[in-house]
């Protein structure tokens, strides 16, 4: 029973050895004369084709204020090097082999919208694979810091496009050539990200010319939507919620106290919203977002609030000659509910009057309905007046914002 078990080993053990001595022997054979200055084609007139594909695992940042994007992204290179091939059945049909990075010639790539080091994949772990038929495949990956332009005219309901380019140093066109292997980016192993839905993507290669040199590009263009959830109901709806309550202070009787420290807390409350706004979008005058323009006017419309509130306090007839506020105009009415305007309640007049007799009171009871109501109208006010100005322009400013946005 040993007996079968020691020849199985040791069977096994050779193979093992021969197929180590068969490795050797290719390494041998394969770099014994191998360098990696000249490119892998005998004919050096022949251009080497570089077929890329670009995976973008992860969207780990979008800087908004400085405009730039981090990025987790991997790379499938693959092209023929002439120099390694072998035949299996040589060399105990060994297939593929795994050498360092730094043994053989790759496309050394740099990136030329990146903000860090153009030699993007210098490093000499990434994954590559020689196959028998001289076929290499190469993975490289890294963490992307690249320049992207935004456009925030509609923050929050923007998309952008931001766009990598790979291009192969010290090479023209003419002697390494840059192929998509896919028409766009592969997001099979994409993170979702909680601000950002990654809904298209484009890849292809192109070919520009600078002077007299041709360079073969390999363009990644990825679109990116902005979840503007978290926006609306976070900041612009408090903003929207607190210019609108704003315009109730013409709503507020005159001699409440509270009609001042009311308009001037609603003004302060938007410029505080404003300031989050602005901390959120980056310094710059190109494109102006246009919640910031909506949001400004609404910060205008509650300081001319605010101004038109201090006249009327100070034109206040309980202060001056202690009559209620004057009508400016009557409108006539056709309907049977009257608008009235800002009561201004003046106390001392009317127990002066109630205490006055029977008589006094009567007169006095129909000049108040006189007054009121006799004309059959509506009385326009300073307050009601600006509550309607107010009012239409809060709701011309807040449709003019969503229809823009709309489109």
């Amino acid at each position: 029973m040993k007996l079968p078990c020691v020849l199985v080993l040791l069977t096994v053990c050779r193979l093992a050895t021969g197929r180590i001595e068969e490795m050797k022997r290719l390494y041998s054979d394969l770099f014994g004369n191998y360098s990696t200055r000249y490119r892998p084609v005998y004919n050096q007139s022949h251009h080497v084709d570089v077929y890329s594909s670009f995976t973008l695992v992860a969207i780990t940042e979008v800087d908004q204020v400085r405009q730039i994007l981090h990025s987790n992204v991997w790379m499938n290179l693959t092209w023929r090097d002439e120099f390694l091939t072998w035949k299996p059945e040589n060399y105990n049909g060994i297939k593929f082999i795994h050498p360092p990075p730094t043994d053989i010639w790759r496309p050394k790539l740099i990136a030329p919208v990146s903000l860090e080091g153009r030699d993007i994949f210098k490093d000499a772990v990434s994954a590559i694979t020689v196959y028998s038929d001289g076929t290499i495949s190469w993975f490289p990956g890294t963490n992307f810091l690249t320049d992207c332009k935004l456009d925030l005219t509609l923050f929050p309901f923007d998309v952008q496009t931001c766009e990598f380019r790979f291009l192969p140093v010290s090479y023209d066109s003419k002697e390494v050539k840059m192929i998509s292997a896919l028409q766009t980016a592969n997001t099979r192993s994409f993170t979702a990200n909680g601000e950002w839905i990654l809904p298209s993507s484009r890849a292809y290669a192109r070919e520009n010319r600078f002077n007299d040199i041709s360079l073969s590009f390999f363009n990644v263009e990825i679109d990116l939507e902005r979840r503007p959830t978290f926006f609306v109901l976070n900041v612009l709806l408090p903003v929207v919620a607190l210019s609108f309550l704003n315009m109730f202070v013409f709503a507020l009787p005159c001699d409440s106290g509270e009609k001042v420290s009311y308009a001037i807390t609603c003004l302060l409350s938007l410029t505080v919203f404003m300031s989050i706004v602005s901390g959120l979008l980056p310094k710059t005058s190109d494109n102006i977002p246009l919640v910031t323009v909506y949001m400004t006017s609404l910060l205008v419309i509650s300081v001319l609030s605010v101004v038109a509130t201090i006249f009327i306090v100070m034109r206040d007839p309980t202060k001056i000659n202690k009559k209620p506020q004057s009508t400016l105009f009557v409108i006539p009415r056709f309907w049977s509910m009257s608008f009235r305007g800002s009561k201004c309640k003046v106390l001392e007049e009317t127990q002066r009057e109630t205490n006055s007799g029977g008589l006094a009171n009567r007169n006095h009871t129909g000049e108040v309905n006189e007054s009121r109501g006799g004309s059959g109208g509506y009385h326009i006010t300073s307050d009601s007046l600006c509550m309607a100005i107010f009012m239409a322009l809060w709701l011309c400013v807040s449709m003019g914002f969503l229809i823009n946005i709309a489109r």
